[in-house]
């Protein structure tokens, strides 16, 4: 009888562990498909927030005006691309130089349009930006204050090219005279420290007498004068 009762405990032991085993591999993969649950939530939420900033960036694009400042930089490409090539082919003229200068600008519209770089842009604000930064956005550069903005921003832009390449200019100048005068200087005050270390002669020591130059053959030998 105790017998029995003994592997009847054991196997109730065995049971109760068994069950608690499954009950923690149950709870496991419950917490694990909560886990990917929770991931999968996150990455759909991040993907519609980047979609909604997708969408606000792309309606801020004209209120921008970037198209149109695409086109004009375009033009502007194609008109330092002419003056180029019309210095390049100066030497050697081509038959047909209306052909060149149209390939050229095919080229350039073709590699440099805002078809083609919109979506980069769009990108590039709905990084930068949460979809509230961009609503804000969108409503300053609507208003009168912001569409003036936008109006000036090229002229100012050029405007302040010209005064940087002004600065730079004069920099490079100044730059250039320093540079002249602390070599100059340090030059003198090299070839100073030289004379200054250089042994100094007595005035009244003796000078050897000069040695007599060997006549030529069958001649007198001359003694030089002192």
């Amino acid at each position: 009888m105790r017998k029995y009762l003994s592997v009847m405990s054991a196997l109730v032991c065995l049971m109760w562990i068994t069950g608690c085993s499954s009950v923690e591999k149950k709870e496991d993969n419950d917490s694990k498909v909560k886990c990917a649950d929770d991931k999968s939530k996150q990455e759909k939420a991040a993907a519609a927030d980047l979609a909604k900033r997708k969408e606000q960036a792309e309606k801020l694009m004209p209120v921008l005006k970037i198209g149109e400042t695409v086109t004009r930089f375009s033009e502007q490409m194609k008109k330092l691309q002419m003056d180029m090539l019309a210095r390049q082919l100066k030497a050697r003229p081509p038959q047909n130089a209306e052909e060149i200068n149209k390939a050229v600008n095919e080229l350039i519209n073709k590699e440099v349009n805002w078809d083609k770089l919109k979506d980069q842009f769009v990108n590039l604000y709905a990084e930068a930006f949460t979809v509230e930064e961009l609503d804000a956005l969108i409503k300053f550069y609507e208003s009168p204050i912001g569409r003036k903005l936008v109006d000036k921003q090229p002229d100012i832009q050029q405007k302040s090219m010209l005064a940087t390449r002004k600065l730079l200019a004069d920099t490079t100048q100044k730059v250039h005279k320093l540079t002249m005068e602390l070599v100059e200087k340090q030059q003198k005050a090299a070839a100073a420290k030289a004379a200054a270390e250089a042994p100094v002669k007595d005035p009244t020591a003796q000078t050897s007498p000069p040695l007599p130059v060997p006549a030529a053959p069958g001649a007198k030998n001359v003694i030089p004068l002192k």
